[in-house]
């Protein structure tokens, strides 16, 4: 479990010194209902203090270093989750996803990850950042393990769907390639050649759905007024000080910052969050549903990250085509989408690129299609297998470990 999910008999630091001493008295829905189907929780796992980042580079706990590069980040803020299940340690991971933090490190990792449709899996028992866009997520060496963790946390034993009897169309949006990386394009750009060679999938290019921009206007509004409101809250409710009592016990400058500008007001941002809120994300969902509507497509396909994982000096800027670029806003380029409409999101692994680094292919579907995204990544998934050496280790099946059936 990432460290900001509550188990019983267990500290949720959140990865942070402010809570080493905050011990919850109950499970997290999602524990209990993952412990009454059979599974045993081995352990809590290291993160990005309180989910402000994309590198799990902790200074309270250590970093999370990449199982391929220890040079590298294992990304975040789920990494300790991602790299745990790259190393064999468990079989399964629960991550959270607000902006890509249950993606990004299994794209950086090798492994597989997916975040459910909002409201997909119960909530509770897990430290706030976004009511709007934060869910719980899954990582596993494999989709198939992803499926049996996903019918335990929605409750529905229903088998995946029958694809139809055609390729999967799945678009490309224009700006999904933003020419960031050749490395990183190479190895998606190969993967899909092998699925379209194999008569998996037809791709259709979208029009641009303008990525490189969501995040910093709409995704941090949204994220940093939700956090305001809920860590107002929550540190009286749970924690017996105000706000501004605690935002000095955090361990990272970066995060502190972040929650030191909760405590000023900010009408630029609350105005972007309340037009967000009220029309931006309804006409965020209709354009994406338009392009569903117009190409006849069933998902999108995209990178799961337009960068390899960051150097541990890369923690803040790092070099994109010898240009200086924030890592954060770089990394989530194309992880942001889904967690603004709500809907489902699946990495999985697409093989190395040339300097040996894992690269993750993600498919994204509409609302509600959870099953239908999962059937694909397995097709996906089989079929890559048997064209590249995708994993650098041997999936895990649950039947021989955690008993979850």
């Amino acid at each position: 479990m990432k460290d900001n999910i509550d188990v019983a008999g267990f500290a949720t630091t959140g990865g942070s010194p402010a809570l080493k001493e905050y011990r919850p008295g109950s499970d997290a829905p999602a524990v209990t209902a993952l412990r009454e189907a059979g599974a045993i929780v081995a352990c809590k796992l290291n993160m990005h203090e309180l989910a402000f980042g994309i590198t799990s580079d902790n200074g309270c706990f250590g970093r999370v270093f990449n199982p391929f590069d220890s040079n590298r980040t294992a990304g975040g803020s789920s990494g300790g989750s991602g790299a745990a299940v790259a190393r064999g340690i468990v079989p399964a991971a629960l991550g959270t996803d607000t902006g890509g933090s249950v993606r990004i490190p299994a794209s950086f990792c090798g492994v597989a990850g997916f975040r459910p449709s909002t409201g997909r899996y119960p909530g509770g028992g897990v430290l706030p950042l976004s009511q709007t866009r934060d869910t719980v997520g899954v990582l596993a060496a494999t989709v198939a393990d992803i499926c049996e963790v996903d019918a335990v946390l929605s409750g529905s034993q229903v088998p995946l769907p029958e694809l139809p009897d055609r390729p999967l169309r799945l678009g490309l949006p224009a700006d999904a390639l933003p020419g960031f990386c050749a490395p990183v394009e190479e190895a998606f750009r190969a993967a899909l050649f092998d699925l379209a060679a194999g008569a998996i999938i037809d791709l259709i290019d979208l029009p641009e759905l303008g990525l490189g921009a969501m995040e910093a206007e709409l995704g941090f509004p949204v994220a940093l007024t939700e956090a305001a409101e809920t860590w107002r809250r929550l540190c009286p409710d749970k924690l017996g000080c105000e706000l501004a009592e605690f935002v000095p016990r955090l361990g990272d400058p970066a995060v502190r910052e972040a929650f030191h500008s909760m405590l000023q007001d900010d009408d630029d941002l609350l105005r972007r969050y309340e037009a967000f809120r009220h029309k931006g994300r309804s006409d965020l969902q209709r354009r994406v549903q338009g392009y569903y509507d117009r190409f006849d497509i069933d998902a999108m396909v995209m990178p799961t990250a337009v960068v390899q994982p960051p150097r541990w000096e890369e923690a803040e800027m790092m070099q994109v085509k010898g240009i200086e670029r924030p890592t954060f806003f770089t990394v989530v380029h194309n992880t942001t989408l889904a967690t603004l409409i709500g809907v489902p999101s699946l990495s999985l692994p697409a093989g190395v690129d040339r300097d040996g680094l894992p690269v993750g292919l993600m498919i994204e579907g509409p609302a509600g299609a959870d099953l239908s995204v999962l059937a694909w990544g397995t097709a996906i998934e089989e079929k890559l297998r048997e064209t590249r050496a995708v994993l650098k280790h041997r999936p895990c099946r649950f039947a021989n470990q955690a008993g979850i059936s």
